[in-house]
Formats: C-alpha cells, sequence, structure tokens
C-alpha cells in the first residue's frame, strides 16, 4: 500500500477484541494472546462485525483481525442479460455490478459472487481469515485451495478433496478458517474437476510491515490495485474438453484474461466491445506490481509492459534479491513481484499478456492499459482505448531479457535468467548443506495409454484425448494417481497400508505384466527429515512442456535445474548437466531461492530439497489441470497420524455407502 498511508477505522466489535488483547496481562506475545483470545470465547465471535474488506489495510503497527468474507458459488454466464447493451457498444453497461463480460464472448462461466475473479482476499499476516462458501451449482461438488498458505495449525483447510477434506456438496456451506501466516502474494483456486478453468479462482495477498520486506526500499507504492491475475480463457465449458475431443486438435485455451477482462477478435476481423482492465500511475512513483499465474493450460505466460522494464523482488512469496528484466514468463500457480518505476513520458502504455510455447501458433495475446493520466479521466475512456494494438509476434522492447523464457540456460544464457540464477536474502544452512535423510527420483510423463487399457471392457481408467486416437494418462514413476473415497487427513480411522502404492510396491488390483497402475501414490516421510527430490521431465515426443510442480504445505529450496533436449533425462544424465553447468557458469547461487511451484526444464530435471516439518498429507502435482486430472499426481505423507494436527469436532466425513442388502436396510 501507499507508504505511508491512513489508517482504516474499526468496527466497535473489532475494536473491543483488540483492546481485550492489549490489555490483557497473559504471557507469550500479542498473537499468541489474541489466537487464545479467539479459541477461549466463551460465545461465537459475531463475525458479521468483521467484514474482510476492512482488512484491506496498512499493516505498520497493526493488530491481527478477524476478516469474514461470504461467497456464493454460481453457475453465471458472460456477457448475460445483467450487462445490457454492453456488446453492442454501450460502455456503462459493461460496468453493471452484475455484469460479468470477460472477453467479451457469450458462454456459461463458475463464478464466485458473480465475479471472475473471485472476490480478493487482502489482509495482514497473522490475521484470522474466514469464509463461509456456499456452493450453489447444481450437480457440481467443490473445494477451494489456497495457494501458498501452510496450513501447519490447519491443514484440513488446505482444500483438496479426498486429501484434506471432503468435497463440499451442492447446497452445503463450508466454513474455510485459517490464519494468514505466510506473508506475499498467494491466491485461491478451486481443486475440484475443471472449476479452475472455469472462473473458480481469486488474489490472496497478505501484507507485512515493510521492515520485514528486504526489498521495500525498492518502492514506494504497494496498491491493491495493482494485482495482476493472468489466466487462459476457453468459450466452453472445460468439461467439454475431459477427456478430449478427437477432431479438436489438441486441450488448449482460446484467450487470455487480465483480471478477468478484455477482448477478443473473430477471424473476421471484429472485436469484442469489452473493456479491458487499467493499471494507474503517477510520474515519479516507483511501484510494486504482483503478478499471479491462474492458468490452467500447458501454455507459459509472457508479460511485458511496454516501455518498462521489471525488477523482480519475489517469487511465490518469497523475496529475491533484486534482477531487472523487461519479460516475464511464468507457468501456472507462479507467481512473481517487480517493482515498475514510472520514469516514462505521461501517456497510456500496453501490459501485454502472450501465450507461448505450444500456444506459439495459435497468436493468442491480451492487454491491459498502464497509464499516467490523471484520474480525472474516466476508467471507462482508458479501458475501451482505440490505440493500436502491438501485432503478436512483435515485442514491445527492442532487446529482450526474459525471466524464465523455456530456452534458458541456467546460468550461462546472459543476460536471460531463470529462478535459479536468483539469489534469496537468506539461507538455511540445515537445508542447503545438509546431508539429506531422504532421496526421491521422481520421474513424470503423460504416456500413451493401449486402446484395450482405456476402453476394454469394465475399464474405467481416467484419460485425455488430446487429438485424433491420442490418449495419454500422467504417471510419476509410472504410477498415475487416484483418489480415495474419504479424506485421508481427517478420517486416519480409514487409513491401512495396502491402499497406497510406491514405486516398490503395488496393490493387488495392479495388473502386474503392464508397466503402469493407477493407484493411491504416496511418499512417506519422517517427521522433521530433510528431504531431497530429483524430478525429471521423462515425458516422450509430444511438445516441449515446462510442467510446474507445485507442492502443498511446503516451501521448496531449487537448489538447481538444467536439461539436454539431445536425450531423454536420467539421474546419471541430470548429474552430468550438473558439473557441466557448474563449471559454465556466469553465477554462482550461493542463497537459493525458496518457491513452492517450480517449473521444471522440458526434458529436464530440477533437484529440489525441503525440511519435512508439516505432518500431515499433503498432494503434490503437476500444475496444469488436465495433467492432476489424469494422474500426475502423489500425496506426501509427512509422520504419522498421530503427529497430524486433529480437524475440529463434527468435520464433514465421507466414504462410500454400500450396506448389505439384506432386512436390515429395510429398517
Amino acid at each position: 500500500m501507499a507508504k505511508p498511508s491512513s489508517r482504516v477505522p474499526l468496527p466497535v466489535g473489532q475494536v473491543l477484541i483488540l483492546v481485550a488483547i492489549c490489555s490483557s496481562t497473559a504471557s507469550g506475545s500479542a498473537l499468541e494472546r489474541y489466537r487464545s483470545l479467539i479459541r477461549n470465547q466463551s460465545v461465537p465471535i459475531n463475525l458479521e462485525a468483521f467484514p474482510g474488506e476492512l482488512c484491506m489495510r496498512s499493516c505498520e503497527d497493526t493488530l491481527p483481525r478477524v476478516c469474514y468474507f461470504n461467497w456464493v458459488l454460481e453457475h453465471y454466464h458472460a456477457m448475460g442479460p445483467a450487462c445490457k447493451a454492453c456488446a453492442d457498444g454501450n460502455h456503462r453497461d459493461c460496468y453493471h455490478h452484475a455484469c460479468l463480460t470477460a472477453d467479451g464472448v457469450e458462454r456459461g462461466v463458475m463464478s464466485i459472487n458473480r465475479q471472475i475473479p473471485g472476490p480478493p482476499i487482502q489482509v495482514c499476516k497473522d490475521d484470522l481469515v474466514v469464509i463461509d462458501m456456499m456452493n450453489a451449482m447444481g450437480g457440481t461438488a467443490t473445494a477451494m485451495h489456497w495457494h501458498g498458505l501452510h496450513q501447519r495449525d490447519t491443514p484440513y483447510m488446505d482444500g483438496v478433496p479426498f486429501v484434506t477434506q471432503c468435497p463440499i456438496e451442492f447446497m452445503s456451506t463450508f466454513r474455510y478458517s485459517f490464519w494468514a501466516t505466510e506473508p506475499g502474494t498467494q491466491f485461491y483456486h478451486s481443486h475440484a474437476g475443471h472449476h479452475k478453468v472455469n472462473g473458480h479462482y481469486g488474489a490472496m495477498i497478505i501484507r507485512q510491515p515493510e521492515a520485514n520486506d528486504p526489498n521495500a526500499h525498492l518502492y514506494d507504492f504497494d496498491l491493491p490495485d495493482h494485482t495482476i491475475l493472468g489466466s487462459d480463457w476457453m468459450h466452453v465449458d472445460g468439461e467439454m474438453f475431459m477427456p478430449g475431443l478427437p477432431s479438436s486438435g489438441g486441450i488448449l485455451p482460446k484467450n487470455l484474461l487480465i483480471n478477468g477482462k478484455g477482448t477478443y477478435t473473430y477471424e473476421n476481423g471484429t472485436t469484442t466491445n469489452a473493456p479491458r482492465d487499467v493499471f494507474r500511475v503517477r510520474k515519479g512513483g516507483r511501484y510494486r506490481f504482483r503478478f499471479i499465474n491462474a492458468a490452467s493450460h500447458v501454455c507459459p505466460l509472457e508479460l511485458q509492459i511496454e516501455n518498462h522494464p521489471l525488477q523482480i523482488i519475489a517469487s511465490d512469496s518469497f523475496n529475491l534479491q533484486p534482477v531487472t528484466v523487461n519479460t516475464l514468463v511464468t507457468t501456472s500457480g507462479e507467481r512473481y513481484d517487480f517493482v515498475v518505476n514510472a520514469d516514462q513520458p505521461s501517456a497510456n502504455y500496453w501490459i501485454r499478456l502472450r501465450a507461448i510455447g505450444p500456444c506459439d501458433y495459435l497468436n493468442i495475446d491480451q492487454t491491459a492499459v498502464l497509464s499516467y493520466l490523471p484520474f480525472s479521466v474516466p476508467e471507462e475512456e482508458l479501458a475501451f482505448t482505440d490505440r493500436e494494438l502491438p501485432a503478436f509476434s512483435e515485442s514491445l522492447f527492442e532487446d529482450t531479457i526474459s525471466a524464465n523464457h523455456p530456452n534458458t540456460t541456467c546460468g550461462i544464457s546472459k543476460p536471460d535468467v531463470c529462478i535459479t540464477d536468483f539469489e534469496a536474502h537468506s539461507r538455511d544452512d540445515s537445508i542447503v548443506n545438509g546431508v539429506p535423510d531422504h532421496k526421491f527420483i521422481l520421474g513424470f510423463e503423460n504416456y500413451r495409454m493401449t486402446f484395450d487399457k482405456t476402453f476394454g471392457e469394465n475399464s474405467h481408467e481416467h484419460f485425455m484425448n488430446i487429438h485424433d486416437d491420442v490418449v495419454l494418462q500422467g504417471a510419476i514413476n509410472n504410477l498415475s494417481f487416484s483418489y480415495p473415497p474419504f479424506s485421508m487427513l481427517t478420517q486416519p480411522e480409514l487409513l491401512r497400508e495396502d491402499m497406497f502404492c510406491d514405486e516398490h510396491t503395488r496393490p493387488a488390483h495392479c495388473d502386474q505384466s503392464d508397466s503402469h497402475c493407477t493407484c493411491i501414490h504416496r511418499l512417506k516421510i519422517e517427521l522433521h527429515s530433510l528431504v531431497e527430490l530429483y524430478i525429471l521431465d521423462l515425458s516422450p515426443d509430444v511438445n516441449p512442456l515446462n510442467h510446474p510442480f507445485h507442492l502443498h504445505g511446503y516451501q521448496m529450496h531449487v537448489m538447481e535445474m538444467g536439461q539436454n533436449l539431445a536425450e531423454p533425462i536420467t539421474i546419471a544424465r541430470a548429474q552430468t548437466i550438473a558439473r557441466a553447468q557448474s563449471l559454465r557458469r556466469t553465477t554462482v547461487t550461493n542463497f537459493p531461492p525458496s518457491k513452492d511451484t517450480v517449473s521444471i526444464p522440458s526434458k529436464g530435471y530440477t533437484r529440489l530439497r525441503f525440511r519435512a516439518d508439516n505432518p500431515g498429507f499433503w498432494l503434490m502435482h503437476c500444475h496444469f489441470e488436465w495433467h492432476t486430472a489424469v494422474g500426475m499426481a502423489l500425496v506426501v505423507q509427512v509422520g504419522e497420524p498421530t503427529d497430524f494436527v486433529r480437524a475440529p469436532a463434527n468435520f464433514p466425513t465421507c466414504n462410500k455407502y454400500q450396506p448389505d442388502v439384506d432386512e436390515t436396510m429395510f429398517r
């Protein structure tokens, strides 16, 4: 937020709670007293007195607050009747509160409070976030994941169906409540079916006092309006392409959106009447921007801001020593923070997002406006600019300097950089230089299934049909992930060792003559152990893809990455690449960066480390939505069930219902 910024007045109920904290004589920090006060309320808190919108405030010299949100998840529509004459050029109609424009093309969507993206969550570190989420979507169940939060105190709020909770059924309301413990740029998204690509995602920004930000001196403003949420967009429901259509030519997006807005140009050259998003700055200011990649498909997103370099200062909420580029490439689930210096002549400039990689040939891009013009100029005038757009193939810079371009060779391709060329501000030596207690090699792939395995009698394997007769299934170490019928974390009494599989053990239902198996793939790890992962891209020749892998509940130290497109990757080749790169590097990283979502080089590898100090079941998966759906995932079990944080009493349960058919069934 602007530095300094005015304080937001508190509602009366909140003042009483904070007075109680300040006047408490209990031992421990103010935060501990605050949490104790919440946990020991003799009567339930009146949540209506704590609207979450009022938690968007300066986080300097503030005490934690309760932040309450009430959301309704609906089947809704883009460019529906609420938009009136928006499509016909009546710009004012496009701004009706119930008008969801997207890119100006009519389609059914899934919305949160009739918005895409969903309502922003803007809070301070250690606030208590409470969200009542009602599922009003007929015929579907859902859950919401809080991407970037480690949920140490509340692992049952991680939002993964059948891993940390049961799905939220139609007409049910589920109350998510958790502490905002990880400061930085986070986001939320559905972890059910293809709800995310249909519209269920939104920004979650957790701020902290600037004294805790080593890069705070680099910017003057950190404004809520400067969050850029990039997403890909289809003109049909995502479910239409699950498992896929033979004649579709691939499972790819039609467009991109920036904060849920944009335009679309049809093949005949006409462009929809829909507003772009607008970001305002004042000349001379230094602004912190937060970029969130909420895409679902396989195409990386490339961001440029015309005439404005990007000084990158954080990734996945973890602070980085600043590096300046003019082009930022990200994959699904990644977040990057950067500083923009408003030092150009007062005018309007393009913010452009391009879908690259496998989407290059589709010429998909989207634009927003960075405006220096005074606030007296209406947003409507800026959002519907008739300024000529740059061609898709035209860079906004004469000399492109990229972060994370798919063709970057880490440590070598100067001036381009990748994540292992960045450095953190500090490090945990016990992780970076310690001797791992567990070493795992995880080779992932989308492998081509046989006709009989896919369509044989009584076969119900998950798969995706990307085009023609090409049918693929995702796997890690030849195991395609499936879910149990109950929540593993919150119903531990139903766990059995023989329900899990790993590379050494397969359940009885697996065909021992088949190289692959669909089962509940688990990595079991001792609590507090140091873990090292080698993640290898074993994908056959489909398309060069950089798969983003996300580990719930943890941050991972990115130790190294590399690739050799000339031959398939193996652990031995990965180690050879690492040795060769160490000799050729122009920079040496002494402070490896931390991330929770890591883009694995195409047909390459990444070496990661983390301390397994957060007990529970945590999903690890490719963040491409279709790849997760077809099994490119596993669960990491840290500790034993006796180590897990127990869910509250009366937490929802689920399981199969298959009673014996006898006289007891009809009583």
